[in-house]
């Protein structure tokens, strides 16, 4: 099934749920051959994926990757929407977008981040983030690894054989040390700090 098993081992469940049929097959063939992924072309009840790919004239019930060339303006009010990417995408951008996508984190325009700079951009940290090493216990260091394939807390408590107040007390510690607001906040701080691999 997808989005079940090992966090690290599992294929990544992507919909492709496109009205244009060209469009759907082009995105499909884009990512035939790729073993990390399990690809449905078409909505399909059955199946519970990580990731959609849509246009806008369909609403996709979770986090989303809207294929689109700018003619209209994407909503992400309505539709859980985690980046916007031109028809023109290539195979390889795409795929690195569904893995994105499915560990949590959201793509924006660089000009929404400051635009580009040497300096990455600052995200929400508590004061001295920055300065020294960021400690993490060993069971914290697991939990940021699932939360960075996107697991529940349920998800977490059953891999890692805890309860899930024993679970939701690790995410929020792992939060708290790495000053981050939010799950996907807390990932994009491990990632850059090293303390994540995807």
């Amino acid at each position: 099934m997808i989005g079940r098993g090992d966090p690290a081992a599992r294929r990544i469940g992507v919909c492709i749920a496109i009205s244009d049929p060209i469009l759907a097959q082009r995105m499909n063939v884009l990512l035939s051959g790729d073993d990390g992924l399990d690809v449905a072309l078409g909505l399909d009840d059955s199946r519970d994926p990580d990731v959609f790919l849509a246009d806008h004239l369909r609403a996709p019930p979770g986090p989303s990757i809207i294929i689109d060339d700018g003619a209209q303006s994407v909503d992400a009010l309505d539709a859980d929407v985690r980046a916007v990417l031109p028809s023109s995408v290539d195979g390889e951008l795409l795929r690195a977008a569904i893995r994105v996508v499915a560990a949590g984190l959201m793509i924006s325009e660089a000009d929404e981040l400051g635009g580009l700079s040497e300096t990455p951009p600052r995200l929400d940290r508590s004061p001295g983030a920055d300065e020294g090493e960021i400690a993490l216990t060993a069971r914290e260091g697991e939990v940021l690894g699932l939360l960075a394939h996107g697991a529940s807390n349920k998800s977490i408590a059953r891999t890692l054989d805890i309860s899930v107040h024993t679970a939701k007390f690790h995410v929020a510690s792992v939060l708290a040390k790495l000053g981050a607001r939010n799950r996907s906040y807390a990932v994009a701080i491990g990632i850059r700090r090293g303390l994540v691999l995807l």
